[in-house]
């Protein structure tokens, strides 16, 4: 039987209710148990490391996080991760990013009912996302509803709905039917071209540098919140812009003080509030004259990816 590793951080499928809504409570164990076969499918050791609404997640949580699957690496065949919905594609994202070359399964799951509930979709995510780490595909992926997503490609799209997430600018890694998963070929095709040349031993870079915004365009937006951030010393900014992530320079012209934030050595980034199809910068002027300036294009990234790549490029490259 594979090795699995449970890493609980509370979230939904670890709630009770309360007087004052839904908390977290069971740990890795009380999960198990309530997911009738899954202790026949796998030898599954859990340990508890957050027990946290996944709003209340930050960047120290996600080392955390890469530092327990450093440390029982080469303990363990794949490794679980029950987390909270609201900042899953973030936390995916980020260990996208800092376990460099996974060779094991990392996967992450949670539900959008608490799984002591009726009906609830907890024991159908769990029981999948053991089954993906059991199975042979390597890398960070989110499990949920009927769908296995790369860790860089996946946002939740439902406040309330079991199919919650999508696959961004990349197809699914894999769907889930009853015969049980169903690889898309191109990409095992990619998995095997990888594993028959490696080129590259897995490392952990588990450094982020927090000191970085999201700034949401709305039409009229004053651009002195640029100076604001300047002013904080941080040290990078995701701007989230229109269509294809042009950056106004109109009335309100945000160009000037895009340039001085670039030239006080902040790294700035031009996402698109746009789910599909990514940044072109080069497309219109308002995006050619943000790139002369010295944003760069975020590509096909989501928000997510883009925020964490950038929190985690800042902290190990120069």
């Amino acid at each position: 039987m594979k090795k699995i590793l449970l890493l609980t951080t509370g979230g939904t499928i670890a709630c009770q209710p309360t007087a004052d809504g839904l908390v977290p409570v069971l740990d890795g164990a009380a999960l198990v148990k309530m997911v009738p076969g899954l202790a026949s499918l796998c030898d599954i050791t859990s340990r508890e490391l957050l027990n946290l609404d996944s709003s209340n997640i930050e960047s120290k949580h996600w080392q955390i996080l890469a530092g327990a699957i450093e440390k029982y690496y080469f303990d363990f065949d794949g490794f679980v991760i029950a987390h909270g919905t609201d900042t899953m594609a973030y936390t995916a994202a980020a260990l996208s990013w800092m376990l460099q070359h996974a060779q094991k399964p990392v996967v992450l799951t949670g539900s959008q009912q608490p799984i002591t509930m009726p009906n609830s979709d907890a024991p159908a995510n769990l029981k999948h996302a053991f089954a993906a780490a059991c199975d042979k595909v390597p890398g960070v992926m989110l499990v949920f509803g009927n769908k296995i997503i790369g860790g860089s490609q996946a946002k939740k799209l439902y406040t309330e709905s079991r199919d919650a997430f999508v696959s961004v600018n990349a197809e699914p890694w894999a769907d889930i039917t009853q015969a049980g998963i169903c690889w898309r070929p191109r990409f095992l095709q990619q998995v095997e071209r990888a594993q028959a040349s490696p080129q590259f031993g897995f490392k952990v870079l588990s450094a982020l540098e927090p000191r970085v915004a999201l700034i949401k365009l709305i039409p009229g937006l004053a651009p002195g919140i640029i100076d604001y951030y300047i002013g904080q010393g941080y040290k990078g900014i995701v701007l989230e812009g229109f269509g294809a992530g042009g950056v106004p320079n109109g009335e309100q012209n945000w160009l000037p003080h895009l340039e001085k934030a670039v030239q006080v050595g902040i790294r700035v980034l031009c996402a698109t509030q746009c789910m599909y199809e990514g940044v072109n910068l080069h497309k219109y002027p308002i995006g050619t004259w943000a790139a002369r300036a010295g944003a760069k294009s975020a590509g096909l990234l989501t928000t997510e990816a883009a925020v964490t790549k950038l929190m985690w490029e800042l902290a190990n490259t120069k």
